[in-house]
């Protein structure tokens, strides 16, 4: 319930302003039953890199994503693209390898952000810690576009926090950590898309822990929207 008044307020408050941009369409979408089937949803799960964790200093670098139908990743979906910083990558080249003469000549924040809202109706979207990523999106679209995105939501590392504490241990929530507990390797390579398809994996790892024999509906797995 209060998912779906949050998501009916976020459209009264910004539709009117969302009217005539890129953005309407997310705005005219209604939000998600929570009755939803897992199987029946569209997952896009999303991965961002960054400069650095201030979204009010730093600037996005990099957007990978790919998407989840009837259950399975589809790996013709996947994109990785590079965002044009120009304050450069910073110091967080050392943990996504992102160099300032790899974004030089990158597209632009909004067209990035175009691709992306194009693939967001209808969509659940995925993140593994949704709060960073988030703040960088909506930062980026109303510096472009003077309007928020809206968009449903699930976070691989809140599943994951509400399954540990029920079964009242301490573990990590870092996303190779989260994997390895379902018998997931981790590999080498740190991107945007690497990592959308590792939070890709870990969520179908997911639902197939929680899923009983009713299935595994949207209402497990905690969904949220942009607030």
């Amino acid at each position: 319930m209060l998912y779906k008044l949050k998501y009916k307020y976020r459209q009264w408050r910004y539709r009117q302003k969302a009217q005539g941009s890129p953005l309407q369409p997310l705005y005219e979408d209604a939000p998600l039953p929570l009755s939803q089937e897992f199987m029946s949803t569209r997952f896009l799960v999303l991965d961002c890199e960054m400069s650095g964790l201030d979204p009010n200093k730093c600037q996005l670098l990099s957007i990978g994503w790919v998407v989840i139908e009837n259950g399975r990743i589809v790996n013709s979906t996947a994109r990785h693209l590079l965002i044009h910083a120009d304050r450069g990558a910073g110091d967080s080249s050392k943990i996504h390898g992102l160099l300032d003469s790899s974004i030089a000549g990158a597209s632009s924040a909004a067209s990035v952000l175009m691709l992306l809202m194009k693939q967001l109706p209808g969509s659940v979207l995925v993140f593994h810690h949704a709060p960073l990523d988030v703040k960088f999106l909506q930062k980026a679209t109303l510096e472009n576009f003077r309007c928020p995105l809206l968009f449903s939501y699930v976070d691989t590392m809140e599943i994951e926090k509400r399954r540990i504490h029920l079964q009242g241990k301490a573990m990590g929530l870092r996303l190779a950590q989260c994997r390895e507990r379902y018998g997931l390797q981790s590999g080498s390579q740190h991107d945007a898309l690497a990592d959308a398809q590792a939070t890709a994996e870990l969520l179908l790892a997911q639902a197939s822990y929680l899923s009983g024999k009713q299935g595994l509906n949207l209402s497990q797995l905690s969904l949220d929207c942009t607030g």
